[in-house]
């Protein structure tokens, strides 16, 4: 631990709070992950009774791992003694964690929907404008909690952090080498969702286009 760092205690109360958003995305993760099966869309795999939302599943499963990884890592943040506040850097960590596992449940939640909508447009009467409205509707308030997520979340953090601010520039930096790392595997998933309907992104390309997923949903 850096020097500066050793003067610091949070309030435990204020990593139980996290712990109580962690449950509640591990709950909807779950969730989702079995109703995936009724929507429309997806790679249809000869002996599957389902097609395969692979985008989904990987956000959704990725989403898990982050928000267990945040779990330990805000566990890992107390310390042992009768009080029990959090003094280690690893609470900034979990919160990192945190973000990035709610921004990959709100990816796995909203970016099968389009196709969803677009089926659901072509068999039913409804108007083209009217399609267009809930589509938009839905990638705005999607997209919105995405950003959010993503990134203004982490900043807010890393900017409030009581540690110092060479352990805050760390865990920036490791931040965005796991959220770089993050996005190419998402672009993968993408290509092979994709394979043979668009041309395939470069591997910069992919992984830029991740990085604002949110906009092609």
């Amino acid at each position: 631990m850096h020097e500066a760092d050793k003067g610091v205690r949070v309030a435990v109360n204020v990593m139980r709070a996290r712990l109580t958003v962690i449950g509640f995305n591990i709950a909807i993760v779950s969730f989702q992950l079995v109703h995936l099966y009724g929507l429309s869309g997806g790679i249809r795999v000869p002996g599957m009774n389902h097609p395969v939302h692979l985008m989904a599943d990987i956000a959704l499963l990725m989403a898990l791992a982050l928000s267990l990884a945040a779990l330990v890592a805000f566990i890992m943040s107390c310390a042992l003694d009768e009080v029990g506040v959090c003094t280690h850097w690893s609470l900034i960590a979990g919160d990192l964690l945190m973000y990035l596992g709610l921004a990959h449940t709100v990816a796995g939640f909203f970016a099968p929907l389009g196709v969803t909508i677009d089926t659901l447009a072509a068999n039913i009467s409804a108007g083209t404008s009217q399609v267009a409205i809930l589509h938009a509707a839905l990638s705005v308030a999607g997209g919105a909690a995405w950003f959010l997520a993503t990134y203004a979340g982490p900043v807010v953090s890393l900017l409030r952090s009581p540690f110092s601010r060479h352990t805050n520039i760390a865990l920036a930096v490791a931040y965005l080498v796991l959220l770089i790392a993050l996005c190419w595997v998402n672009s993968q998933a993408a290509s092979v969702e994709a394979k043979g309907q668009i041309d395939e992104p470069g591997l910069i390309i992919g992984i830029l286009r991740e990085l604002v997923q949110p906009l092609w949903w």
